[in-house]
């Protein structure tokens, strides 16, 4: 007995991270790390968090070689984030 049943394939392999999700987070990160400084306890428990996420989700991006591109933009724009959240403190910190 033969069965003529066509059955779809299961991908098994390993997931892709998408570079999409890495440059949402840094766009977020960006007016988590300016606006939100008016909040209670500043802009590092919101830009901080975003921008880090970023960064880790765009460097698997890069290193899977999925949308290098856009995984590149997100680190780029999250770092710079960062430093502006750095700088910011250091500053205040400072005066």
């Amino acid at each position: 007995m033969e069965s003529t049943v066509a059955r779809p394939g299961i991908d098994v392999g390993p997931q892709r991270h998408r570079p999409v999700l890495a440059l949402v987070l840094a766009l977020l990160s960006l007016p988590g790390s300016t606006i939100a400084w008016d909040l209670p306890a500043g802009g590092l428990w919101i830009g901080l968090p975003l921008g880090a996420a970023a960064i880790f989700l765009g460097l698997r991006a890069r290193r899977q070689r999925s949308g290098v591109r856009m995984a590149t933009a997100a680190i780029v724009i999250a770092g710079l984030a960062l430093a502006q959240m750095a700088v910011y403190t250091v500053v205040s910190a400072l005066s």
